[in-house]
């Protein structure tokens, strides 16, 4: 028996089960599959454009703000007007001027700071921009935590992320506590807000390449003819969900996963 195998030109990383492991995968309609892929075909517009198979290929891929973040780090920074880091000082004072004394932002967040540095490469390459990864944590976290970015030109993309103190707990609480709770929860969040952050994509769709594949199809002269074209390529699977984006073509994309197939 042979067995036709696709050859990934460019992607040294990309893994796929075949042989006698694959076939006992299919005859026993295996649920879980060792490497679980979609093999995703775009419809004729993005097919031949590099560039908006590109955005198809964004638009698919589960990106966390852990994937762009590039370090962070936890200070003691009292005073949220006057920022005891110079690099941060230039869009701290922009923000806060618009602020008056008794504003909240002001008054009730935590003397400590969680500061996130972004990776420019990757914001680039995934297509976002600070505005929207500072929306995001602001709609995660909503009035338990105050979020504020750098400037997209600057020259690191900064976020500061400071915990907002409850004033019914501040009364019953010394401070002692109350400065414990604090450093607690930020450290809580370092850990976790990481990973469950979502951007953009599929959740189940790690990773997404770009690939050149050949298809034949009817000319206009009405011979068959041999025609390149970009598709996509994927670890991890989420059909359904993939199909429904936009520029997918859904009469030929598949997964290789057989009970997915029969459940969409």
């Amino acid at each position: 028996m042979t067995l036709n195998t696709f050859h990934y030109a460019g992607v040294s990383s990309k893994n796929v089960t075949l042989g006698v492991p694959r076939l006992k995968e299919i005859i026993n309609v295996a649920k879980n599959i060792k490497t679980p892929r979609l093999e995703v075909w775009l419809d004729s517009e993005r097919a031949r454009n590099i560039e908006l198979a590109k955005e198809v290929q964004v638009s698919l891929e589960h990106t966390t703000l852990q994937k762009v973040t590039s370090r962070t780090e936890i200070y003691y920074d009292p005073d949220p007007r006057n920022t005891l880091i110079e690099e941060d000082a230039d869009f701290v004072d922009t923000y806060y001027q618009l602020e008056d004394d008794n504003s909240p932002v002001v008054t009730r967040v935590s003397p400590w700071l969680l500061r996130i540095e972004l990776n420019r490469g990757m914001m680039i390459d995934k297509r976002l921009n600070i505005t929207e990864v500072v929306q995001k944590i602001s709609e995660e976290f909503r009035n338990d935590l105050h979020v504020i970015g750098s400037d997209e030109n600057s020259e690191k993309l900064i976020i500061r992320c400071r915990v907002m103190m409850d004033e019914n707990e501040e009364k019953g609480m010394d401070e002692e506590d109350s400065k414990s709770e604090e450093d607690t929860f930020l450290r809580k969040l370092e850990a976790s807000m990481l990973s469950s952050i979502n951007l953009r994509g599929i959740k189940g769709i790690q990773k997404v390449y770009i690939v050149e594949r050949k298809d034949t199809k009817l000319g206009a002269n009405g011979n068959f003819e041999m025609m390149t074209e970009w598709g996509l390529d994927t670890d991890g699977i989420n059909l359904q969900e993939v199909m429904c984006q936009q520029g997918v073509d859904q009469r030929r994309t598949y997964s290789n996963n057989t009970v997915e197939i029969m459940d969409v």
